[in-house]
């Protein structure tokens, strides 16, 4: 039985995204995930490439004086195969959603089942929290509830400083993938039946290229206030027109509790990080975007 509901709407100040919504009715922020694109060049050798980053960013957070709890095991890395789906016109991305697909490995070998997750993502949050990504009777979703997050990628390619979107997302794991049409996957995700597109209109990989993703999560920051980041360093090694591209990433996210709010010091602190680490090594940064973008825009 399904057990997403719409999301409630909540009235909040949108610290971490930098920016506050002039409308009267503003949108309860689940989590935010902040973005620095890195330099390919730097991870030629991808762990490292980790290895040297990690260093960075924990001398940037000591100089800052935010603490960092380490995993137990930081250099460990995850390996999943990526690949989003679309029609040959981009019917999904055209009314703002993407169908993303994760396949997980363990010692190389590939693990059963597969994540299907629908995404709809806009620059507007209060059209994003109202966005349609509810998983059909039949289909049990990974997660408890609809969350709203921002996406906040620092020196954007797009405008030199901040770029922030927001989305809400519906995971599912399949044993079994169903054929790639959007009748097929319409029964998972109801709202793709409201595009006008014929039931057997195909579901095309995007770029025609999966991204073989290693990530490595090495701890968390502690921002004061009980505020911690969970980090993340991510390479996507793809082959475009049998060229091979690396996408080097650093993020950091948190969650945003309903039952109580964070100090403006521990809110400072996080929103500043990324310049200061920006600041500090400069040569490790290229303009930023998201990962996803690179397959579309190789596409069109």
């Amino acid at each position: 039985m399904n057990k997403i509901l719409h999301i409630p709407v909540l009235v909040v100040l949108l610290f971490t995204a930098g920016c506050t919504s002039n409308s009267q009715n503003e949108f309860k922020l689940n989590s935010s995930e902040y973005k620095l694109l890195l330099d390919s060049a730097r991870f030629a050798d991808i762990e490292q490439g980790f290895r040297d980053y990690w260093t960075i960013i924990k001398a940037v957070a000591e100089e800052e004086g935010i603490p960092v709890a380490e995993s137990e095991h930081p250099y460990k890395i995850k390996h999943k195969e990526i690949s989003f789906f679309d029609t040959r016109n981009y019917d999904l991305k055209k009314n703002g959603y993407i169908l993303r697909r994760k396949i997980k490995y363990k010692e190389g070998h590939r693990e059963p089942g597969s994540e299907f997750s629908l995404k709809f993502r806009n620059t507007m949050p209060e059209i994003a929290a109202t966005a349609d990504v509810v998983i059909g009777d039949g289909y049990t979703p990974k997660d408890d509830k609809i969350e709203l997050e921002s996406d906040i990628v620092y020196f954007s390619a797009e405008n030199g400083g901040k770029e922030i979107t927001f989305s809400v997302q519906n995971l599912v794991e399949l044993d079994h993938t169903p054929s790639f049409r959007i009748g097929e996957f319409a029964r998972i995700y109801p709202v793709l039946s409201t595009f006008g597109l014929p039931e057997d209109t195909e579901l095309e990989l995007v770029a025609e290229a999966s991204a073989d993703e290693r990530m490595m999560r090495p701890g968390k920051f502690e921002f004061g206030d009980g505020l911690k980041g969970r980090i993340d360093l991510t390479v996507w090694l793809l082959d475009l027109g049998g060229e091979e591209v690396r996408i080097p990433e650093f993020s950091f996210d948190h969650p945003f509790p309903e039952d109580r709010d964070y100090s403006e010091e521990a809110l400072r602190k996080c929103t500043t990080f990324i310049d200061r680490l920006q600041e500090e090594a400069p040569d490790w940064v290229v303009p930023g975007k998201l990962k996803a973008a690179f397959l579309f825009e190789y596409e069109e």
